[in-house]
């Protein structure tokens, strides 16, 4: 008689099934979910607050600068750019001066010194005729503070722009 008749077949074990996870698992899925909708909403946020500024320089781009009236469009781009991004009431009263100001407020303060200037310059192209070279360069410093001052990195500009709007 053979002694390994007498043993018994091996008994192997259950398969180890995934379900139900463990603990640790259900917290990672639930990282990694809170995760995406982070990105998604910081890339959906990011382009919507976008927009109006990529509307403003397609339109900029879109201006015949030999017609007439270039600076007055010009003015009205960089108008409705910034009534996109700062309250309605405030912004759509501003003229000349006031204009100018807050145009330059929204600016870094390196660049403030560096543009005051050519937005005074072209605030006042709004009042007279340009000849067509100070056209070109309203438009390419329209187009610099589109770039430079949108959308608004501080919100501390709201509130100068506020407490400026009672002394106008």
């Amino acid at each position: 008689m053979n002694p390994l008749d007498q043993l018994a077949d091996i008994q192997l074990p259950q398969e180890v099934s995934i379900w139900p996870l463990a603990w640790g698992w259900w917290v990672s899925a639930i990282l990694v979910l809170l995760i995406l909708v982070s990105i998604i909403y910081g890339v959906r946020h990011y382009i919507l607050h976008r927009r109006a500024k990529k509307a403003a320089l397609l339109a900029l781009s879109a201006i015949d600068l030999n017609q007439q009236n270039a600076i007055s469009q010009i003015n009205i781009v960089l108008k409705r750019a910034a009534l996109s991004y700062f309250p309605q009431e405030q912004i759509a009263s501003l003229h000349g001066q006031q204009w100018s100001a807050f145009l330059s407020s929204q600016l870094s303060v390196k660049q403030q010194q560096s543009f005051q200037h050519e937005i005074q310059e072209f605030v006042d192209l709004l009042y007279r005729d340009a000849p067509n070279k100070d056209v070109n360069k309203a438009a390419l410093t329209a187009k610099t503070w589109l770039q430079s001052a949108l959308p608004p990195k501080r919100k501390s500009n709201r509130t100068v722009l506020i407490e400026e709007a009672p002394n106008v």
